[in-house]
């Protein structure tokens, strides 16, 4: 989204799309969803510098506020003109003849685009690479895992249907990306 909006402010260049393969803006704080699901960055500094928020609600805000402010700021930049939504992308190449990359993508099933168009290809002069990687579940490699007969859940496809109450939870994982080679004390 930072890109689109410099693209438009900066240079006034509204020629470009935006790939989503989620259904709405937002990337991780649109599929992430589960309960206590919060930012662990302090949020006066979890804004863009151009879209100051000033009326987080808490010091770490939650999930649904982060979402909410994300959206206002594609609302505002009328970025929802150049997104479509529901779309992966399968691969890029660059084409060294024609100076351009091919992208190639598919759109989700059952989705009205995929009617259409399930696969196509886009030709592009440029090419912005924004990939999430906290948008798709990995399931840690636990012997038993695949023959447990309980309720599984990962926190980017949480089940709101089903009850917690009177079940013994366990939670596996704490959301790392890099395991830490050396930890350092600082006095203040």
């Amino acid at each position: 989204m930072c890109t689109a909006i410099d693209l438009v402010k900066q240079n006034n260049c509204k020629n470009f799309i935006i790939l989503e393969k989620s259904s709405g803006v937002g990337g991780t704080w649109h599929d992430n969803k589960y309960p206590g699901a919060c930012c662990d960055v302090w949020s006066q500094l979890y804004s863009y510098s151009f879209a100051q928020n000033h009326a987080w609600t808490r010091e770490y805000p939650g999930q649904e506020e982060i979402l909410s402010y994300l959206i206002g700021v594609a609302q505002e930049y009328n970025l929802y003109q150049h997104v479509r939504f529901n779309t992966t992308v399968e691969n890029a190449t660059w084409d060294d003849e024609a100076k351009k990359w091919i992208v190639h993508v598919s759109t989700a099933k059952g989705s009205k685009d995929a009617e259409f168009n399930p696969e196509y290809d886009i030709s592009a002069d440029f090419l912005v690479s924004a990939v999430g990687q906290l948008n798709v579940p990995k399931w840690p490699q636990i012997p038993g895992l695949k023959e447990f007969e309980g309720k599984l859940m990962h926190s980017a496809r949480w089940d709101w249907s089903y009850d917690l109450k009177d079940k013994k939870i366990a939670i596996i994982g704490n959301g790392m990306l890099f395991k830490p080679t050396r930890l350092q004390a600082f006095n203040h």
